[in-house]
This record gives structure tokens, C-alpha cells and sequence, in this order.
């Protein structure tokens, strides 16, 4: 007998639609972007945050490429529902976080990437790879409560 096979999901599906709509159109007008791009980008956020969020302890750091950091600081202007986003799932709220501390190393996106993908695509969300591709990447989830990370810069606001 073989294991099921589960059929990756989209990550707009974990918000109302008329709210993906609303979030999507606000990366489109401000990142100039056609509409299409701006929902993949938009679903790719929500991927990575709902993954993040879930992630289990020792993981490590996961990042969005700067495309998808796009829709990340289009979410969090909407704080209301950034907050909502996490407490309607029961998940611990995902903090932004800088890359610009001059006196840290961090890890190169070779790293990082692959295993954000890695991570996603475990959670069963749909990778747009297209949308993954970084030379360098500019935040991370969260600090993982090690010495010397970043401090939390939370909502922005």
C-alpha cells in the first residue's frame, strides 16, 4: 500500500478572499507591478509567514527573497490584520526582522533559501520559484533566541 499523496495548497486560502484581494492590490500599486505578479507575491508571503510561524524548534532562520519581502511590508501595514492573520491560526505572531547589523554574520542566501523553500513546501504550501531567487537577502523570520540576534523590529510601527 503507498501513503497518500497530498496535493500542495495555495496560501491565499489562509485569508478572506476579499482581503487577499485588497492585500494584493496594494502590491501591485505600490511596487508598479501587473496584478497577477502582485497575488503570486502576495500568496508566497503568506506562505512563508504561515510556514515560519509553524516552524519547529532548531530549524533555523527562514527569509523571504526581496520579492517576496515586497508583499511581507505591504502586509504589515495592515497591523489589524497582520495580528488577526496569526491569532485566527493559534500561531505565534512572526516579527520582522533587518539584515543591518554591521557587527553580525549572517547566513548567505544559499543557506537560507533553500531551506525557507524546503520548510514551505513541507508545510504543503505551493513554491512559486520564479518569485525565490536572491543574491542576498535583506530579513529573517525571527532570531531564534540566540545570542547576539537582531533585536525584533515587530510591526513596523
Amino acid at each position: 500500500m503507498t501513503a497518500p499523496v497530498m496535493e500542495a495548497v495555495s496560501a491565499r486560502t489562509l485569508v478572506d478572499p476579499a482581503f487577499f484581494a485588497r492585500l494584493s492590490r496594494r502590491v501591485a500599486t505600490v511596487h508598479g507591478l501587473a496584478q497577477e505578479e502582485a497575488e503570486a507575491i502576495a500568496d508566497q508571503t503568506l506562505a512563508y509567514l504561515a510556514t515560519s510561524a509553524q516552524k519547529a524548534d532548531g530549524t533555523g532562520q527562514l527569509s523571504p527573497s526581496p520579492t517576496v519581502d515586497l508583499g511581507l511590508h505591504c502586509f504589515l501595514e495592515y497591523t489589524e490584520a497582520y495580528d488577526e492573520f496569526f491569532a485566527s491560526h493559534g500561531w505565534t505572531k512572526v516579527h520582522h526582522h533587518p539584515w543591518d547589523d554591521p557587527t553580525r554574520t549572517y547566513e548567505s542566501s544559499a543557506v537560507v533559501i533553500p531551506r525557507t523553500l524546503g520548510a514551505i513546501r513541507s508545510a504543503g504550501y505551493v513554491v512559486r520559484a520564479d518569485l525565490w531567487d536572491a543574491e542576498r537577502l535583506d530579513c529573517s523570520d525571527d532570531s531564534d533566541g540566540q545570542p547576539g540576534d537582531p533585536p525584533p523590529c515587530g510591526d513596523h510601527g
